[in-house]
């Protein structure tokens, strides 16, 4: 067996710093066991490859605080945006990986080295990526990263790069571990958990290893009023008011943009405009030419939740069992479950909120001006006439008048997710003539239930506000009441399944020598069916006709078979140089077949340096659901301004607004083809110092996606183009933006990874290990249309996208001395600017705005000093830093203020975990 260099010893030195490392191997001073790497098929010494995989140990995990698998992901540099549903307040509650900012769908998450279900609950265009939720947090032993595509390995998905999980082997111990998170500054944002993890049977002297963990995590709801972090606009935004939406309670009168409750004295069954909830606007004078017209606009953000409820559990079980000395048996079977109740404000109420009518035009949101509840007498005394304010006649002379209002007395609309992951597995390692086999068959299902609460169903309201019984601007009578409760949508409103049957063997063998060594060969196969069976289970959920909801949500039933052929083969012509090949062929029933090749070389000319690179081609699949899926109806995720609003009507609150969006499929979608490049050094110009760096460079064509109504309408120029995707009413405001998944062009992106590992000796006073990995993205440009000029985003947030960092690092200390450990840890993302439009529409400001750079600091103190028991405390964002104001309200979440996608809420959060080994 052939020992490491130097240089790669070095490499394979876990030095236990906060930050997630590059870490080859598990001991430099000992001979290694070969083993299969991820992004490589040929069972070797883990540190003779030069492969850019980033590390994160067991013990890593375990020093950062961090309580699930996103929280270490967000360490890692080349994650850029979270998808998280730790700050969602409405949505589907998933987590996922998003290496290279290129999305969901481009990450490949593998469960030791095997493929997940994906999330049942799909979207045209959306992503059907693995929640991170499903993963059994309590048996990882460690999360390897390659930061390099592999869809010559993997296939699809792993443009971006592979996540892979992998589980604790033989593990022979029972370990207790109770942890609290409690937040300084408030009284919601607090969790606490724990897991078990219980090993026996010692797998070469017995011949079987068993090991059960169990893992529970609940964090409970942090109320955005609570934190107020959307009032900061007044400071940061001279000028501006508050993200706010004219669907306020107490409701306005359309037509004259008044709201009674903005007035004083506004007359029986009138509410006041609530100061916490709302700011009052003001237009011209009313008609009596004294009074000025007053409108309450609320403060949606102040009306949900920063964080939601969550219960995050998960159980997972392995049995090794070995039948010689080169065959082995293996199972896994695991359950996860996520349970999480976001909380978004109470549904916004008016006719462009609704679901579009046949015609075009939106439905008409009236009341009768015979109500009891309408202000006649405010408006008279205002000046007003029936001339102002009737704007519909019914068949019987009848006359309504148009209102908006928000459903406060029905509480926030409640989106009551439950995920869960189920997944079996059995397979066999052996050799077989020489040839290092190993095989499995992976069944893997994902199930979605969604329950709603405090949404009202489109029809049933609309008839109960023309009766006259129902008051807008203030509280119910009884009436009014059982009117709202027979109006509205509760229970379960969608139920669906993802199912993945895989099997997959591959073989390995040395062929030959070559200069430097052996030749080594993998051949192997991948045979995979997936199935999606998306349903909703109410009519007015799946049509789309619950008043401020997601829009329709049509039944989705669909399958496909692929058969994949792979090879890989690593050539090193001399000690210094080496060369691997591999290449890939993938066959999907529904869209045909791909083959990419790809390219690696390892150059060691000392044992001080190592040059590395790799070029191949990859590419993405469509989704089930972009080939499949009937249309679907939505809106755009922020207030967009329509550049074409009809004339005189600039202020109407519908040229200002979230406008509805048309999702349609594609079966006729090619999948994205990619061509990657990376080339990189590694360098140790003296023991215990280690330098690496790494240029990445991806190319796509053909990107599948959908050119977001937010997108079209934030720049001019794509509003030139798509203006015909733009459908208007008759009155000529805009009814509806279609949106079709199509292959839109080309998206270019590059950048930096910089990892630089220390150890030393500080005598009597222990050992300091320093980590620090930093990215820096120099390009991402995309075209959003074939043959539409490439827009840059790096360091910008349009409207529409994402904002992509242009820096990101983790710097780690790690100090140990006897049975004392301090681990400190800083993590950073540079802040981007926000364009004047993105501002314009959420502020009422034209102008950018710069956000600030996040840089949160983590601090955790551990005793091992009594017997098999570990003690930790510490504090995450330990200098209490507030995350960074953002204007934009749809950066992973509702919630307004602050980025979910990039930081915590929450400032301080003192922590304690206690670990007691009793095996």
């Amino acid at each position: 067996m052939r020992h490491p260099t130097r240089l790669c010893a070095a490499l394979a030195v876990a030095f236990g710093g906060l930050a997630a490392g590059q870490v080859m191997a598990q001991a430099a001073d000992q001979q290694l066991e070969r083993v299969v790497v991820t992004g490589s098929s040929i069972k070797r010494l883990a540190a003779e490859t030069a492969l850019p995989v980033t590390v994160v140990t067991r013990d890593q995990i375990e020093k950062s605080g961090a309580t699930n698998v996103e929280d270490i992901l967000r360490r890692i540099s080349g994650m850029t945006g979270m998808l998280s549903d730790s700050t969602q307040g409405a949505g589907y509650a998933t987590s996922n990986a998003n290496l290279r900012g290129l999305g969901a769908n481009s990450t490949l998450v593998l469960l030791n080295g095997r493929r997940m279900a994906g999330h049942p609950f799909g979207s045209i265009g959306g992503s059907v990526a693995v929640d991170l939720n499903s993963i059994p947090f309590g048996a990882i032993e460690r999360i390897e990263v390659l930061r390099d595509g592999a869809s010559a390995i993997y296939g699809t998905d792993a443009v971006g790069g592979v996540v892979n999980f992998i589980t604790r082997k033989d593990y022979q111990k029972g370990e207790l571990t109770v942890r609290y998170y409690d937040p300084q500054a408030t009284k919601g944002g607090k969790e606490h958990g724990g897991n078990l993890s219980y090993g026996m049977g010692d797998l070469n002297r017995e011949g079987y290893n068993l090991l059960v963990t169990a893992n529970i995590k609940e964090q409970s709801r942090l109320e955005a009023a609570e934190q107020g972090w959307y009032w900061r606009h007044a400071t940061e935004v001279p000028g501006s008011i508050p993200p706010t939406s004219f669907r306020a309670y107490p409701g306005r009168l359309m037509d004259i943009g008044v709201s009674p409750g903005a007035y004083a004295n506004p007359g029986a069954n009138m509410a006041a405009c609530d100061p916490a909830n709302t700011v009052i606007q003001v237009g011209g004078k009313t008609p009596n030419g004294v009074d000025n017209a007053l409108r309450c606009r609320a403060i949606y953000a102040a009306m949900l939740d920063n964080l939601p409820d969550s219960t995050k559990t998960d159980l997972f079980a392995r049995g090794t069992f070995k039948v010689d000395a080169d065959t082995s048996w293996f199972t896994e079977l695991s359950i996860a479950r996520n349970h999480t109740t976001g909380r978004a404000a109470p549904s916004p109420l008016d006719g462009s909120a609704m679901k579009v009518q046949a015609d075009g035009n939106y439905p008409r949101m009236v009341m009768p001006i015979d109500s009891k509840y309408f202000p006649l007498a405010l408006l008279t005394r205002l000046g007003y006439t029936e001339a102002d304010y009737v704007s519909y006649v019914d068949g019987n002379g009848r006359k309504y008048t148009e209102v908006a209002t928000r459903s406060l007395d029905r509480g926030n609309r409640v989106s009551d997710n439950t995920n869960e992951q189920y997944r079996a597995m059995v397979g066999t390692t052996t050799v077989m003539a020489g040839w290092d086999v190993d095989a499995a068959f992976t069944l893997a299902q994902s199930r979605g239930k969604l329950d709603y609460e405090g949404y009202l169903a489109q029809d049933p309201y609309l008839a109960a506000l023309r009766t006259g019984n129902v008051n807008p601007f203030g509280p119910n009578d009884a009436t009014g009441v059982a009117l709202l409760d027979g109006a509205q949508l509760i229970g379960t409103v969608r139920k669906s399944k993802g199912t993945t049957m895989a099997f997959d063997a591959k073989a390995s063998k040395e062929i030959g020598q070559l200069g430097g060594g052996a030749m080594a060969l993998a051949i192997g196969t991948d045979l995979r069916k997936e199935k999606a069976s998306d349903r909703p289970t109410q009519g007015v959920y799946e049509r789309g006709e619950h008043i401020g909801g997601e829009g329709s949500v049509p039944a989705t039933s669909a399958s496909r078979n692929v058969m994949a052929v792979f090879s890989e083969l690593a050539m090193p012509f001399s000690k210094e140089f080496e060369l691997t090949a591999a290449a890939r062929y993938d066959r999907y029933s529904d869209f045909g077949g791909t083959f990419n090749p790809m390219l690696r070389a390892r150059f060691q000319p000392s044992k001080e340096v190592m040059f590395r690179a790799s070029a191949g081609t990859g590419f993405r699949a469509p989704t089930l659901w972009d080939v499949n899926s009937p249309p679907s109806n939505t809106n755009t995720a922020d207030p967009q301004v329509d550049p074409d609003c009809p004339a005189g009507q600039a202020d109407s609150p519908l040229c200002n607004t979230q406008f509805n969006v048309r999702l349609t499929s594609a079966p006729d979608l090619k999948p994205e083809k990619t061509r990657q490049f990376t080339a990189g050094i590694v360098f140790e110009p003296m023991r215990n110092l280690t330098l690496a760096l790494d240029y990445w460079n991806i190319q796509k064509r053909d990107q599948i996606g959908v050119l977001t109504g937010d997108t079209l309408m934030a720049e001019p120029g794509l509003y030139a183009k798509y203006k015909s995707r733009v459908k208007r009413t008759s009155a000529g405001f805009i009814s509806y933006i279609e949106t079709p998944v199509e292959n839109l062009g080309e998206l270019k992106t590059a950048g930096f990874d910089l990892d630089i590992r220390t150890s030393f000796a500080m005598g009597d006073y222990g050992r300091m290990n320093v980590s620090f990995t930093g990215t820096r993205i120099m390009q991402f440009e995309q075209q959003n249309g074939k043959g539409s000029p490439f827009t840059d985003y790096v360091g910008l947030s349009l409207g529409g996208n994402a904002p992509v960092p242009e820096w990101q690092h983790t710097l780690g200390f790690d100090w140990s001395m006897g049975s004392w450990n301090v681990a400190l840890e800083n993590t950073f993302t540079k802040g981007w600017t926000e364009s004047a439009a993105v501002v314009a529409t959420n502020l009422g400001v034209e102008e950018p705005y710069s956000v600030k750079n996040t840089s949160r600091w983590n601090l955790a103190v551990s005793y091992r000093g009594f017997k098999n028991l570990k003690l930790t405390l510490g504090a995450r964002n330990v200098t209490n830093e507030e995350p960074p104001f953002v204007a934009s309200s749809s950066y992973g979440s509702h919630a307004a203020g602050f980025a979910g996608s990039f930081a915590d809420p929450r400032t301080r959060i003192w922590f304690a975990t206690a670990s007691y080994q009793f095996k």
